[in-house]
């Protein structure tokens, strides 16, 4: 993710996040982070029993939340990178303190934008898309055992629909695993659509149901779409939805 300070054109964003408890848990552990004015979008599902995978997701938010606005690009990259090692700092000296229960974590999955550049960055099984001119493209790869098994060929797709340990992330921040984040980037285009979610959503949405959401509507009602088809389908798990548009902005154009 490079910064081009000769850029003729920049991106304005419209965010909004929906995030659901679900039919069957009792309590969250997703949330989400969207900050329009610095280019940060993100969504986190925590993992750890009595709560505290819901005290991991929160501390990587909170963390997010303190980034600030970005001189550039590498600025940006640099301060969620920062914040995201604070964050796990902060988990590890919490499992450390007596009485705590055990190990917590929580995965992400984040957009980062400045100018007409994106960075995508993950941990985890929580993903990311993109609905550009009309065709969804997933950016982010399962950090699962069962997608190592699959990239193998060790297991067709179907085995791995019903696979006993498909829920196994194989990274994280936090949960005891060494922290390593996936990167891709790329350019931004007028109309480009992201959006981001929990494996809540994905457990249960095929690409064409969520190809169908993103193709129409507002993000609030896009993210809104995609949360209430998961629970016409029985939301075993917390499910979250954030949709990001972006939008073409002329040099000189009015703001």
């Amino acid at each position: 993710m490079t910064s081009n300070p000769f850029a003729a054109a920049s991106f304005a964003a419209a965010a909004a996040g929906v995030t659901h408890v679900g039919c069957v848990r009792s309590h969250s552990e997703d949330c989400y982070h969207i900050d329009e004015a610095a280019g940060v979008f993100a969504v986190m599902d925590g993992a750890g029993g009595h709560d505290r995978g819901a005290v991991a997701s929160g501390l990587v938010k909170t963390a997010l939340a303190r980034i600030g606005r970005p001189a550039n690009a590498e600025d940006l990259l640099a301060r969620f990178e920062d914040r995201v090692v604070r964050a796990k700092s902060e988990m590890d000296a919490l499992e450390k303190q007596p009485g705590h229960g055990g190990a917590m974590g929580t995965t992400i999955a984040a957009i980062l934008t400045f100018g007409s550049h994106f960075a995508c960055l993950w941990a985890g099984d929580s993903r990311a898309y993109r609905l550009r001119d009309g065709t969804l493209e997933q950016l982010t790869r399962d950090h699962t055992e069962v997608q190592d098994l699959l990239d193998r060929q060790a297991i067709t797709p179907e085995e791995a629909r019903t696979w006993s340990r498909r829920h196994v992330i194989t990274r994280a921040i936090g949960a005891g695993l060494e922290l390593q984040l996936d990167i891709v980037t790329g350019s931004l285009r007028d109309k480009d659509r992201f959006m981001l979610c929990s494996d809540g959503l994905t457990g249960h949405l095929g690409d064409d149901v969520i190809q169908k959401a993103l193709s129409t509507g507002t993000p609030a009602q896009a993210a809104q779409a995609l949360v209430d088809d998961t629970l016409e389908h029985g939301a075993q798990d917390n499910v979250t939805a954030v949709v990001v548009d972006f939008a073409l902005v002329r040099a000189g154009a009015a703001q």
